[in-house]
């Protein structure tokens, strides 16, 4: 299960950075992102 949260965080990292990149920091797309991120780490940290 570590791993997979792992795989998860690096993967809406990735895909948070580039759309940050691609659309800006405010876009609708890139929030929704960071806060899937906040979930996914806080998952993360409870285990």
């Amino acid at each position: 299960m570590e791993q997979t949260l792992l795989d998860e965080i690096n993967s809406l990292r990735r895909e948070m950075i580039i759309q940050g990149i691609t659309k800006g920091l405010n876009n609708k797309k890139t929030i929704e992102l960071s806060q899937k991120l906040d979930i996914v780490l806080n998952q993360y940290q409870l285990t």
